[in-house]
């Protein structure tokens, strides 16, 4: 296991934190997500996405009318043709920030280049709604999109996934009722999977970058207050995945994390614990630093000299840099799309 700091047992649950915390919190929070809106907003105006990053179509789903979700169908697809793998998308952002259009780049290329229909989903943002509202918005968006006759789609080759918090709430998801046992594979991009570690816990054993902090250092616990409510149980397995069954959780699952990241430990650990109920050896990447089960069904992936969210921040005013960015989160999404057509979109 990556673990190496030890610390006293966690925790079921936390008490509220001193008025003066929640109010500095709270003013951080709403803060960012203010100016998080306004930059995404400019950011589209001044350089809009080129067409073919933009969804086939954008759905709203009875269950939750207010949240716009974005369909990615293979331009390649031929109507009446042979249904196509599916994969639902979560996006990330503290689940306080963002829309699953930040996505948009990803889920266009999984349908460009590997064939994938890709329904990117959202949901309600913290701190207005806190957990469980998160995990039960995307599970009713998620049932709805296996339900809807409109997407063609393979629905006995699902897959879940998402970046971060999406990574999160895609493990969350496939343990519930309705999903679990339909979802066959889940994969969480730097995913937090243990709420129940303390954020300097997390510092302290994330490799050191002299001169560089980690994007969550500050903003981490921004989050996470306005997303658990006092008094709520840390180890709850839809809040921290780490604590689930293994027979709640699909089959196949896939777990990344950034070499730099304050949550990779937690991540990695997740990935040992689950490969240690699967029969066999592990199998070391022929492509990155990490491994797979003898039987494919875990897969772990170290993201080597990379920082939290590396793949989904353009580097302004360096085009080299940007260029290498794109290049090493394509090589990425790659992986991933050949493991899952070894495993679930056989």
């Amino acid at each position: 296991m990556a673990t190496t700091l030890e610390e006293p047992p966690a925790p079921i649950t936390l008490a509220p934190l001193p008025f003066s915390s929640r109010l500095n919190s709270a003013i951080r929070l709403w803060l960012m997500k203010i100016m998080v809106k306004i930059f995404v907003t400019i950011s589209l105006l001044v350089k809009p996405p080129p067409p073919s990053e933009r969804p086939t179509y954008i759905k709203t789903y009875a269950v939750r009318p207010n949240i716009k979700n974005r369909v990615f169908i293979p331009h390649s697809y031929q109507t009446g043709g042979k249904p196509l793998p599916l994969y639902i998308d979560i996006h990330g952002g503290g689940f306080a920030l963002f829309e699953p259009r930040i996505d948009d780049e990803y889920c266009s290329y999984m349908a460009r280049h590997h064939g994938i229909c890709v329904v990117s989903i959202g949901y309600r943002h913290a701190p207005r709604y806190r957990f469980p509202t998160q995990p039960m918005d995307c599970a009713a968006l998620a049932q709805a999109v296996l339900d809807d006759p409109d997407l063609p789609c393979d629905k006995s080759r699902v897959v879940i996934g998402g970046f971060s918090a999406g990574g999160n709430l895609s493990l969350a998801v496939s343990q519930m009722d309705g999903l679990r046992g339909r979802v066959k594979a889940v994969v969480a991009y730097y995913p937090v999977v243990d709420f129940s570690r303390s954020g300097p816990r997390k510092l302290k054993n994330r490799p050191a970058t002299p001169g560089v902090k980690d994007p969550l250092e500050k903003s981490g616990a921004w989050m996470e207050w306005g997303y658990i409510a006092p008094g709520t149980k840390r180890m709850d397995p839809t809040l921290s995945p780490i604590f689930a069954k293994r027979e709640d959780l699909p089959p196949n699952i896939c777990l990344m994390g950034c070499e730099y990241d304050m949550l990779r430990e937690e991540a990695e650990d997740m990935a040992e614990q689950l490969a240690k109920e699967e029969p066999g050896e592990k199998k070391t990447l022929k492509i990155g630093e990490g491994w797979e089960t003898e039987n494919g069904k875990i897969r772990w992936e170290k993201i080597s000299g990379q920082y939290h969210g590396f793949d989904q921040v353009p580097v302004n005013f360096d085009k080299p840099a940007e260029a290498a960015r794109v290049q090493r989160a394509n090589e990425l999404y790659d992986a991933v799309a050949e493991w899952l057509y070894r495993t679930v979109y056989v």
